[in-house]
């Protein structure tokens, strides 16, 4: 049984791969409840972080630290670790994936089968938001709209906006304040997926190739920045695609 309030709801059907996934800065789980939808059609069930500040957890205070919201996660995530399970995380939402992966292996608990992270440039070169957090409300948002920093669908709505309003700046205060500590590459497969019309150079995203001990797996997805709008359908059979091998084969049966 799930609550509300849990940090991971499930946003589809739950008898597929678990895919825990984090959606974009100031967002919901329920972001990624047409993506859990076009998993769940490819096998894959999608656990979405459900973090404070927002939808059912509204009344609680946004998290500003990272390291402070990815301790939180961690503690929560390692007691669903019974069966293989993937990390994935959507543009912001992809620090905070690669963050929990790296403390599951301090922690010597058990890893994900591969880390896929979309929309999002390698954790050591990507732009920080130094200052759109402290901006007043009529800035942040046009900043936001024009630095095409949230979807184009909140962008025009001046209701959602002022719900969502500290949860955003709530992330892009950690996003700011991430700094990266070198660490050795994640022992386990990496896969960067982002558009082909994504305005961000291609070499920031091969990025990701220093922060993995297994060829960095790249797909391309016809589509811009906001995947999960522009191509959530091809996203979902692309993540397919990877973790098509990394499940162990069933064992053959002796005659």
């Amino acid at each position: 049984m799930t609550d509300a309030r849990d940090w991971f709801l499930p946003v589809a059907d739950d008898t597929g791969l678990r895919v825990f996934a984090f959606p974009h800065a100031g967002a919901g789980c329920a972001q990624l409840a047409p993506f859990g939808r076009a998993a769940a059609a490819q096998g894959m069930s999608v656990w979405a972080a459900n973090l404070p500040g927002r939808q059912a957890r509204l009344d609680e205070p946004a998290r500003t630290r990272f390291e402070d919201l990815a301790e939180e996660l961690v503690d929560e995530i390692t007691g669903r670790l019974d069966q293989p399970y993937v990390l994935l995380g959507y543009c912001g939402g992809a620090l905070l994936a690669y963050g929990l992966a790296r403390m599951l292996r301090a922690r010597s608990a058990t890893l994900p089968l591969r880390l896929v992270v979309v929309s999002y440039e390698a954790p050591d070169i990507a732009r920080r938001p130094r200052r759109i957090a402290h901006l007043p409300a009529d800035l942040l948002w046009t900043e936001l709209v024009e630095s095409g920093g949230v979807p184009a669908s909140l962008g025009r709505n001046p209701r959602l906006q002022k719900v969502a309003e500290p949860a955003v700046r709530a992330d892009f205060t950690w996003l700011a304040g991430y700094r990266h500590q070198p660490d050795l590459p994640l022992p386990i497969p990496v896969t960067v997926s982002f558009g082909r019309a994504d305005g961000s150079p291609r070499g920031a995203f091969l990025g990701w190739r220093r922060h993995t001990s297994h060829p960095l797996d790249v797909r391309l997805v016809d589509g811009g920045h906001w995947l999960l709008d522009d191509a959530c359908d091809a996203l979902a059979a692309q993540v397919a695609a990877a973790v098509s091998g990394d499940l162990p084969a069933a064992p053959r049966a002796v005659r």
